[in-house]
């Protein structure tokens, strides 16, 4: 099958079933979806040198569930600014609604060129990719990693969820493990600072699972970890 077959198919379904999906995606809060990254996640929102802006960058940001969550972090002493990549529109609408009034702004783009987001040239502190490595087809994901570490700021973490087990639809997947993105993080000076255990699919699916996987520049996690040891 083609990239541009692949791709089709996917957003058709969701843009098909979006009332669905978004009922299903909005029936789990961030906290709980997310709880195996969230230490992650609070050093990033309460680094030991205050930021007075952070950038954080979604994609597959689906109903934009996560987005509105990490937009809210904005307070008096720090702004955030959230950009939410979706290429489905159905999904989008919804998103649209629910991030109103919030500084997120929504993208319809895709990796693994991502190629409205790059020309915009800005770095973030968080990338998120939930629930869509899956959906990357296997000789992708080098130039999607590519893209990623581009994107990263020098302190910056990237966080890719893992699915792993069938899927039941005619969505299309591919196998994926976290060895196969090790390697590829390290082509381009990535490091993975943290692996989860395996996580039972939060929407009752038994033959899901889910892992998470947290990157950051290799040098960067190399110094911090020097820095711990002395």
């Amino acid at each position: 099958m083609t990239t541009e077959i692949y791709d089709s198919t996917n957003i058709r379904f969701y843009n098909e079933h979006a009332d669905d999906l978004a009922e299903q995606y909005l029936s789990k809060p961030f906290e709980e979806v997310h709880a195996s990254w969230l230490p992650h996640l609070n050093s990033i929102l309460n680094p030991s040198e205050q930021k007075a802006k952070l950038s954080f960058l979604d994609i597959g940001a689906g109903v934009g569930r996560d987005v509105k969550y990490l937009a809210e972090q904005t307070t008096v002493n720090r702004e955030v600014e959230v950009y939410a990549v979706e290429p489905a529109q159905g999904l989008t609408a919804f998103g649209l609604k629910l991030t109103q009034g919030l500084n997120v702004t929504w993208l319809d783009d895709a990796l693994p060129a991502l190629a409205r987001l790059t020309s915009l040239d800005s770095r973030f502190d968080l990338i998120l990719l939930s629930a869509i490595w899956m959906h990357i087809p296997p000789q992708e994901r080098a130039d999607s990693v590519r893209t990623l570490v581009k994107l990263l700021a020098p302190n910056g973490k990237l966080v890719i969820t893992l699915r792993h087990g069938p899927c039941s639809d005619e969505r299309q997947m591919f196998q994926v493990n976290d060895k196969e993105l090790k390697q590829l993080a390290e082509n381009v000076g990535l490091t993975v600072i943290d692996t989860s255990a395996n996580v039972t699919d939060k929407l009752g699916r038994a033959e899901v699972y889910w892992q998470t996987l947290v990157l950051a520049h290799a040098s960067v996690s190399t110094a911090s970890m020097r820095s711990l040891s002395e």
